[in-house]
This record gives structure tokens, sequence and C-alpha cells, in this order.
């Protein structure tokens, strides 16, 4: 064996940096990021007391449809936030989030902002725990992941190709295929699965 590929290439973290949470586990989620568009302009313009006030509106918004299918919200930052689904609910929180999407434009309304929630989804495999400085951990999810859904940006509810394989084949015609990249997008004017 040479010296060379004896040697790391890189340092690695000692131990007291780098370790990760003890609750850390690779799992697979769908992962969702949303955020309002237009917020930036009308916020300027308005009341902080009102635009706080639609922010806890919009926030309890996004509890009523997440929880619900099975999701969690792991942050909000303004008019942003992340959710994550387990896989096996990847339906029903892709449907939340589309019902999601159209009650914010509607809360909007109701507080003089003519807004749209833009979603992007992705599935796959992340590093979930309870991250953070000791003593202010959060639940947070890291990855490859995270990053596909955060980097999709398209206006509306945007699905990956392999968000888009979660959906059962009446799911699917709910959805229109936009390329390159492949992604589908939401068509609110489409019939929605018999309930």
């Amino acid at each position: 064996m040479s010296e060379r590929s004896s040697t790391p290439s890189r340092a690695r973290p000692s131990p007291a940096r780098g370790t990760l949470p003890d609750d850390c586990r690779r799992e697979t989620l769908l992962v969702a990021f949303f955020d309002l568009s237009r917020i930036g302009e009308w916020s300027s313009s308005e009341d902080d007391a009102h635009v706080a006030g639609f922010f806890q509106a919009f926030y309890e918004l996004a509890a009523e449809h997440v929880a619900p299918a099975g999701g969690r919200i792991v942050k909000f930052m303004g008019d942003a936030g992340l959710a994550v689904f387990p896989e096996l609910s990847a339906e029903a929180g892709i449907v939340a989030l589309c019902d999601f999407a159209a009650a914010a434009r509607a809360l909007g309304g109701q507080f003089g902002l003519d807004t749209y929630l833009n979603v992007n989804v992705h599935v796959g495999p992340v590093l979930a725990g309870r991250f953070g400085p000791k003593g202010d951990e959060r639940y947070d999810v890291i990855g490859k992941t995270v990053n596909v859904a955060a980097r999709l940006g398209r206006r509306g509810v945007t699905l990956s190709a392999q968000a888009f394989r979660c959906l059962s084949p009446e799911g699917r015609q709910r959805f229109e295929k936009i390329m390159p990249p492949i992604t589908y997008r939401f068509r609110p004017g489409k019939a929605g699965r018999e309930r």
C-alpha cells in the first residue's frame, strides 16, 4: 500500500466537532419548500401589526393543511417554510399542499395581498433529527433531497419527477409536465380525487 493511499485526502472532523445528534436517522421523506410571492412590496407598505396578523394566520393555515395529511412543519422563516411528510403519505401530502396553496391565496386576499404560494416538492433520503447548539436543538432535515426541493423554483405547486411518481394515476392527471428539467405543475382546474 502506498503512503498516499493510506493518508486521507481531507482532514476529518475531530470527535468534538461534526458529531451527529443521537436521534439522527436516515429516512425517505417528501420534502416541500413553500413561499409567498409579492410579500416584500406588500409588507413594506402595510402596518407591522397587520403584517404580523397575516403571518400568524398563514402559519395556522399551514398547520391546518400539513398535520392532518401526516406531515410536519419543520420551520417557518417569514413568508417561507419547510414541511416534510412520510413517503407513505406522499400523495396525501401533495394534495394537502395543493389545497394549502389555494387557501393561502384566499387568505392573502382577506389581508389585501394579491399573492401566490409557490411550493416545491421532492422525495428522497434525508438525515432527520434534532440539530443545533446544546440546549437549543430543533428538528430538521438535511441532505441533497432538501437542496433539490429548494431549487425546483417554478411558480405554483411544482413536483420533481420522484414526487410525481408517488401519485396515483388519478392524482397524476392534476399535473402537467414541464421541461427541462422535468417537473410537474399543478393544474387547479383539474378534478381531484373522489372523496
